[in-house]
């Protein structure tokens, strides 16, 4: 259910950086850590990010920099629903 939540708030397409400034235009076919698991990143709908396969496969288990993570934010103003939070990353607490 958080899954098709997470791809239907991104309207089904990657969320991740195509030529640096623009979102990446491919359908979204995985749904990613945003802050790798394997990194301490948590399992939770803060830090999914719906991504194509070759943008995901390409991130591989990297930390994304703050950079990165404002450019998403940015861009989810403009297609996540009224009053949906657009933050995006989260560690799991310990």
């Amino acid at each position: 259910m958080e899954r098709a939540q997470g791809f239907g708030r991104a309207s089904q397409q990657c969320e991740y950086d195509r030529w640096l400034l623009w979102r990446c235009t491919r359908t979204a076919q995985h749904g990613d850590h945003f802050y790798p698991w394997s990194r301490g990143g948590a399992t939770s709908m803060r830090n999914f990010v719906a991504a194509c396969g070759r943008c995901n496969t390409s991130k591989g288990a990297r930390v994304p920099t703050a950079t990165q993570r404002l450019r998403i934010e940015r861009r989810r103003r403009k297609y996540f629903p009224a009053g949906t939070p657009v933050g995006v990353g989260e560690w799991v607490r310990a």
